[in-house]
């Protein structure tokens, strides 16, 4: 008995954090797209400058990965959702 209470409480936590993941990655998806267009338009409307296009790519670096990292992160909280449900139906 107790041990069913606790991966429901378990269960719930990990349905709060698939929220927050979810939202994380949402931000930072929006972000992400906002740095590329700003890029974009940039280079467009000034003059090409090789340093500053090198450092609008590594912010584009930098946002990509921290997207991709919240992507994994909520992709490894869904697999932690469904293998506390499969261990609930075995009890």
């Amino acid at each position: 008995m107790e041990n069913t209470d606790r991966m429901s409480n378990y269960l719930v936590l990990l349905k709060i954090r698939q929220t927050a993941y979810h939202r994380i990655v949402l931000f930072a998806g929006g972000l992400f797209l906002f740095a590329i267009l700003s890029t974009t338009g940039t280079l467009l409307l000034t003059e090409w400058n090789e340093r500053s296009v090198y450092l609008m790519a590594m912010f584009n670096v930098l946002f990509i990965v921290n997207f991709l990292m919240a992507w994994a992160r909520l992709e490894i909280t869904k697999e932690n959702i469904e293998l506390v449900n499969h261990l609930q139906i075995q009890d």
